[in-house]
């Protein structure tokens, strides 16, 4: 069947439910007789104040544009998530499919299909390739070069695990993680990925880029330098994709999850006997491919979405032979034999960074929590027992596209890494515009003051993929796979006005991930036999989190759009809060703490008052997960301006204050909430200060502590003294402190 057949079929569908008279308004009709030559022809009347519409790009002047999303009116329409319909926006059926889209899309490329000559000449003599990519069109704020909507390329994907199926809202163009009335649960979020002829060229910021084009220095190359796989044409099955061609076009991929096999190859590189070797550890649940993630079937979701595979829970007892899994947990603390973080193993080199080894086994077959033991961090350093291993369903892995049509023409066929990663507790804030802000709108005397590190994006990063990974046949000198490039540019291209609203869906391209830290939220770094350092999921935690613990704790040197749980334990000097979560979000009221361990509380004991945390040793997200105590319910209601309100709310605070970086660490945070402006002790404040404040409102309550202890009768609890108190309300302008039992006063 001719493509504009299809694409037919997908304009009478949608005509009816308000389409016909959105595009009409441009002069274009949907419903015309001969739709290809109403599709192709010029549009003098584009009206780009219909919101939605504002950042088409300017050179778009037809409803298809021959190989040219960005420039096509009803591509543009259909796939923005800024068009929304008006009477009919809710109705998630008048919105098109995700299949829909493709073949819109694909009747971009195929209205005027090039021949194999026409791109050799596009090429300009540079090497091309079968390249996979993961791709999404975005708003204009959101693209490479930021000039009007268009699409984004990447060679890497990152979708995320999950315990329900995955759920796409057409009107949004994207999918949601949220399940409607289970709290606990975690929808999969899947990416999407499509096979092009690439060219293969140097960075050129004006043309393809990459996005946030790095200059270089003394220290590394700039992107002029570096070489990147550029997209210049979608390749799909039939004969209108290349002239004279019929195409066959399929996506194979594969995915592997060997934490558990590091974690042994590391331990027994030091000499010691965790209890298994080879041939076991080449046996599943050690390594595995299976049940991480597949292609789907389902027609509405088109072709080359990947999407992870749906488990009872994010975690779970790892089994072999019909037993539970166990490993010997090493007696000492030689760094070569893995040290000890809090109550984790920490592997230092080439396996999971953190490993979970607080479930004990008996020599009756029971498990013993260790986290029931008043010295847990203390039975792990001893070592010398048996602990359960535990499974996640991470991994990485690759997607490859096959072509016989074009195997001699084009033999050479470059992979897209796929990452399948943890759940993302703020869906609707991502790294890159964490980052774009910090470097943009804070204050430099904020800034230096925020995080260790800059909060980098992965796509920022350049480092090759996973080269141990079979099958995938990834290259050392690999270096530019998670940066995003974008169709290359033609001529002169206008600045359209760019939406200032964030896209509420999950983004699956590599700017939405957080960078690499030591290992990080979404990918950690290796080296291989060989010497070189490249990508791998194997080195974040086992299970996963194991490594999240840790993350959230640690809030200044893991600077991801991720939980910042420094409050939630015991203060420590070195791990302030950076960006802090409400008592709603860590369950210090309600009770719906993100991680099943509710926030701080005040006691009294003997007349003195003291705070009263979870101690960090005992706490143990691996049993909150196979509990199912996780939720991203509260913070999933978070976008990116709130969660940059809260951080900049915290360095206020340190700064008015007169904390600095080094005395932050003797300050914590023990209550932080939005209030109204009906507040009662917000009325008083205003009242002694004689100030009104406006816009947002956020109160503090931090402390310096003095010493902790363990509560004498839950040594899982921990007692702080407090020393000094200051409340504060801290808008956009004004901050409004007391100390202690003192009269309000404006800082």
């Amino acid at each position: 069947m001719p493509l504009i057949e299809d694409v037919k079929r997908v304009c009478d569908r949608l005509a009816p439910l308000g389409w016909r008279d959105l595009l009409l308004a441009h002069g274009l009709d949907i419903t015309a007789t001969n739709l290809k030559q109403e599709l192709t022809k010029e549009l003098p009347n584009i009206n780009r104040n219909i919101s939605g519409f504002e950042d088409f790009a300017g050179e778009g002047k037809r409803g298809i544009e021959a190989g040219n999303p960005a420039r096509s009116l009803l591509f543009h329409a259909f796939a923005s998530p800024n068009v929304v319909l008006n009477a009919q926006s809710t109705n998630s059926q008048a919105y098109p499919t995700l299949a829909e889209l493709e073949i819109i899309e694909n009747f971009v490329y195929g209205v005027q299909p090039p021949s194999w000559e026409d791109l050799q000449v596009r090429a300009q003599g540079q090497l091309l390739a079968i390249v996979v990519f993961a791709s999404e069109y975005r708003p204009g704020a959101e693209t490479v070069q930021r000039k009007h909507a268009d699409m984004c390329f990447s060679r890497t994907g990152v979708a995320r695990v999950g315990t329900a199926e995955p759920l796409y809202d057409a009107r949004l163009r994207g999918f949601l993680p949220f399940v409607e009335g289970d709290i606990h649960a975690f929808r999969v979020l899947p990416a999407r990925y499509s096979a092009y002829v690439a060219v293969q060229r140097k960075g050129n910021r004006s043309i393809f880029g990459p996005m946030r084009f790095q200059p270089g220095d003394s220290s590394q190359p700039g992107d002029n330098s570096r070489e990147f796989w550029v997209p210049l044409h979608k390749l799909f099955n039939g004969r209108e994709c290349i002239r004279g061609l019929n195409l066959q076009v399929t996506l194979a991929t594969g995915h592997v999850n060997e934490k558990l096999r590091r974690i042994h190859l590391e331990l027994r590189k030091t000499g010691w006997n965790t209890g298994w070797s080879e041939p076991d550890l080449s046996n599943p649940p050690f390594i595995f491919t299976q049940g991480i993630a597949e292609f789907t079937t389902k027609p509405d979701f088109g072709s080359g979405l990947l999407v992870p595979v749906v488990h009872s829970n994010l975690v779970e007892a790892a089994t072999y032979k019909g037993k539970v899994l166990t490993f010997r947990v090493p007696q000492d603390n030689r760094e070569e034999q893995g040290e000890r973080l809090s109550s984790s193993l920490r592997i230092p080199l080439n396996g999971p960074e953190y490993v979970h080894v607080r479930h004990k086994v008996l020599a009756n077959g029971e498990v013993e929590s260790l986290n029931n033991q008043k010295d847990v961090e203390g039975a792990v350093q001893k070592g010398g027992y048996d602990a359960v291993h535990y499974l996640d369903f991470t991994g990485d892995g690759w997607v490859e596209a096959v072509c016989p049509e074009l195997a001699v023409a084009i033999p050479r066929r470059v992979p897209a890494y796929s990452l399948v990663t943890a759940p993302d507790f703020f869906p609707n804030c991502d790294q890159r515009e964490l980052l774009e802000w910090t470097e943009q709108s804070v204050p430099q005397r904020l800034r230096e003051n925020l995080w260790r590190i800059p909060p980098e994006t992965l796509s920022d990063d350049r480092i090759a993929p996973n080269l141990q990974l079979k099958g995938a046949n990834f290259r050392p000198e690999d270096k530019t796979v998670t940066a995003i490039v974008s169709l290359p540019f033609k001529g002169t291209v206008r600045q359209m006005p760019l939406n200032g609203s964030p896209t509420m869906r999950h983004a699956y391209l590599p700017d939405a991930a957080a960078g690499l830290f030591a290992p990080g939220w979404d990918i950690g770094t290796v080296v291989s036999e060989s010497g070189e350092e490249h990508l791998a999921t194997y080195r974040l935690g086992s299970p996963f989190p194991e490594d999240s613990k840790l993350c959230a704790a640690l809030s200044t040197f893991w600077p991801a759009v991720a939980p910042d749980a420094a409050r939630t334990f015991q203060p420590n000097p070195a791990w302030p809060t950076v960006s802090p979560l409400t008592d709603e979000e860590i369950g210090q009221t309600g009770n719906l703490p993100w991680d099943g361990i509710p926030g701080p509380r005040r006691v009294t004991q003997n007349g003195k008052n003291l705070i009263e945390y979870a101690d960090l040793a005992h706490a143990d997200y691996v049993e909150s997960s196979l509990q199912k105590k996780f939720s991203l319910s509260l913070t999933g209601r978070v976008d990116v301006r709130e969660y940059e309100a809260r951080v900049l709310a915290m360095a206020k605070v340190y700064e008015v204050l007169n904390i600095t970086p080094d005395q932050r660490g003797q300050w914590s945070v023990f209550s932080f909430r939005q209030v109204q402006p009906t507040d009662s002790e917000l009325k008083q404040a205003q009242t002694q200060t004689g100030t009104t404040v406006v816009g947002s409102i956020y109160r503090f309550e931090i402390y310096r502590y003095g010493n902790s202890s363990p509560n004498p009768d839950d040594f899982r609890k921990q007692w702080v003294e407090i020393q000094e108190t200051v409340t504060l309300f801290v808008t956009p302008l004004n901050v409004l402190l007391k100390r202690n039992n003192d009269a309000w006063r404006r800082a």
